[in-house]
C-alpha cells in the first residue's frame, strides 16, 4: 500500500488489512506485502465505492450528545472488512451508528435484511430477519477470514 513513501488511499493512512503481520524476517516481509498487493487487487473495486463513504462517516459531527462519533479504528477495521467481502456479493448499504460503530446492511428484494456492525475492537455483531419466524444474530470477531455465519446470513438476505 505504501509505496516510495507515498499514500495511495485513506486505508493507508489508517493501517492495512496485512498490516497485522508480526514477522520480520525477509522471507516473511516479502509475503506480507505480496499478501497486501494481493488484497488492495482484490478488493479495489468495493474499495472505491465504499471506502469514501466509510471515510464520510468520520466527518460526523463529534458535539452530538446522543451519538458517538465514529473514531479511525472504527473506520479501520471497516475497511478491513470490506476487504474481505465475497466479489459475489451486491454492495451494502453502509452508515453510522449510534453508538459510533459502523453497519453495513444488505436488504433483499422481498424484505429481507440482514446488518453487520464493526467497532474499533474488530467485533462483528450481526442480525438478520428473514421472516416473522425467520431469524439469526451472533457475534464474530474480525480476522483474515470472512465468518461462514455472516456469509450465510447475507445470502439468505438477497435471495
Amino acid at each position: 500500500m505504501i509505496a516510495a513513501g507515498t499514500l495511495n488511499s485513506p486505508l493507508d493512512m489508517l493501517g492495512g488489512y496485512a498490516e497485522t503481520e508480526k514477522g520480520t524476517s525477509d522471507a516473511a516481509k516479502t509475503i506480507a506485502k505480496q499478501l497486501r498487493e494481493f488484497c488492495n487487487h482484490y478488493s479495489e473495486p468495493r474499495r472505491r465505492i465504499l471506502e469514501p463513504e466509510i471515510m464520510a462517516l468520520l466527518d460526523t459531527d463529534s458535539s452530538d450528545k446522543v451519538n458517538t462519533a465514529v473514531t479511525l479504528d472504527t473506520a479501520r477495521r471497516a475497511l478491513n472488512f470490506t476487504m474481505l467481502l465475497p466479489k459475489s456479493l451486491p454492495i451494502p448499504e453502509v452508515a453510522a451508528d449510534p453508538d459510533g460503530e459502523i453497519s453495513f446492511d444488505w436488504i433483499g428484494k422481498t424484505g429481507k435484511m440482514f446488518s453487520v456492525s464493526i467497532g474499533a475492537d474488530g467485533r462483528l455483531s450481526y442480525a438478520g430477519r428473514f421472516s416473522d419466524t425467520s431469524k439469526i444474530h451472533g457475534m464474530e470477531q474480525l480476522s483474515e477470514k470472512f465468518p461462514r455465519e455472516i456469509l450465510v446470513g447475507i445470502e439468505k438476505a438477497i435471495k
